[in-house]
């Protein structure tokens, strides 16, 4: 079906005279009466009855006159968002989120409606170590995720710190120290989630225990770290786990009966990072970093190596 066809239907049913619809349209009158014989013929019903004071509606004209100028309308919004879509005015950023992280991304968002209003945001839950994959695979367009390894497909920059803190029953007695040491922890059975969880975090842990000369009383515990199920186990007494924590953010849901001190380790922190593909030119994916770079600004030397954010 034509547009130009109901355009032509929209504009005799509203003037009632071909002649004016004609001039509105700045058409002469054969095209637009060969615009109207041709949609009569396609929807195969009469349309108008030409009568001594102009022309009149047919029912069966009346009843698709609605539908006529919904259809244009949606097509006119059509042509608007696709507009803007090709200047990168206007579009939906599809932002992967790792755990806990949901409140740094939301300072962005606010900080996006105020530069972008015609930009918006939808969030996806995506462990870290995924979100690179569905940038390359542009399934993401933006990535907030805990650092993972180099890909030269991706850039990053750092945003903040999160450090490490010993989740652990109310009850024991470590949850009244301010701060704790791996080297006290070493009895205490250790809550440790399958690596495919969340690989990143678990190399780390064991990474901090090695530094600290401990061997962890690893008890394997088949859940997603730092959710209702692993929570469920500390408040219960049945060993501690290692999560992550700043201002904004932290890596576990919080219940009664558990207590977070933080860690007091050297470098028992994870860089939290945003990332996108390299070479990336979305005005709308710019913006964003820009309104990054206002809620979050760069820490200078403790920029990841291949950021160029500063340039954006």
């Amino acid at each position: 079906m034509d547009l130009r066809h109901l355009r032509a239907f929209t504009a005799v049913a509203e003037s009632r005279s071909f002649s004016k619809a004609a001039r509105q349209l700045r058409l002469s009158q054969p095209p637009l009466s060969r615009h109207i014989r041709q949609l009569e013929d396609e929807v195969g019903v009469q349309l108008f009855i030409r009568n001594t004071s102009g022309v009149e509606l047919t029912r069966e004209g009346a009843l698709l006159l609605e539908k006529a100028r919904s259809v244009l309308g949606e097509a006119s919004s059509f042509l608007e968002l696709a507009g803007r879509a090709r200047s990168g005015v206007a579009s939906t950023l599809r932002v992967g989120m790792a755990r806990g992280l949901c409140e740094a991304v939301n300072r962005i968002r606010v900080r996006l409606a105020d530069r972008a209003p015609d930009v918006s945001i939808e969030g996806t839950d995506m462990p870290s170590f995924r979100q690179y994959e569905a940038l390359r695979h542009r399934t993401l367009d933006l990535g907030v995720l805990r650092h993972v390894s180099d890909d030269p497909g991706v850039e990053c920059e750092q945003l903040f710190e999160e450090r490490f803190v010993a989740v652990v029953s109310e009850h024991s007695p470590l949850a009244r120290r301010r701060s704790v040491r791996l080297k006290q922890l070493a009895e205490e059975p250790l809550l440790l989630h399958d690596r495919e969880y969340a690989a990143l975090a678990f190399d780390k842990i064991l990474q901090l225990y090695s530094a600290a000369g401990v061997t962890p009383n690893v008890v394997t515990l088949h859940a997603e770290p730092g959710e209702q199920a692993s929570m469920l186990a500390v408040a219960s007494g049945d060993g501690i786990c290692l999560a992550l924590r700043s201002q904004l953010t932290r890596s576990y849901v919080t219940v009664n009966g558990v207590v977070a001190v933080p860690l007091d380790e050297p470098d028992a922190g994870l860089q939290v990072q945003v990332a996108w593909r390299r070479g990336e030119a979305s005005h709308a994916v710019l913006e964003f970093l820009r309104s990054v770079r206002d809620v979050f600004p760069p820490v200078g030397t403790g920029a990841l190596k291949g950021s160029s954010l500063q340039s954006v």
